[in-house]
């Protein structure tokens, strides 16, 4: 029998931890490298990218590559894809950092992300 898997703030997840990017609309993606979020994302010429999430969007407020998300040395990140409607990385003290187009916004422990009418939030787990 296994044992409960165990959750860390976002970050560097620990050993052989790793992040999900749980979505407003319910739905889970593993964090497994550069991943492009939109209604039907694409990467650009020569780019390497390991996921493209696309996300159900009736309203289309979400542009068709809309973000990357990624993890490197020093944690989570966002980059804004030239989207339309943006996107905001909301602090856990509330306050809100608005993503220019391709600048680099770090994500912290706690903090939510919101692109269009939808969001996700990130979730270190430990696998155990």
């Amino acid at each position: 029998m296994s044992e409960p898997t165990a959750r860390r703030a976002p970050g560097a997840p620990a050993g052989n931890g790793h992040i999900v990017l749980r979505f407003s609309d319910g739905t889970e993606h593993r964090l497994r490298g550069m991943t492009l979020v939109g209604r039907n994302p694409q990467a650009e010429p020569g780019e390497i990218i390991t996921d493209l999430v696309s996300v159900v969007d009736h309203g289309r407020s979400v542009s068709k590559t809309h973000l990357l998300v990624g993890m490197d040395s020093r944690g989570l990140f966002v980059q804004d894809r030239r989207s339309t409607n943006g996107t905001v990385v909301t602090l856990p003290d509330s306050q809100q950092i608005l993503c220019g187009e391709d600048q680099t916004v770090r994500v912290p422990p706690g903090a939510t992300v919101s692109f269009g009418d939808l969001g996700f939030v990130p979730d270190a787990v430990e696998n155990g």
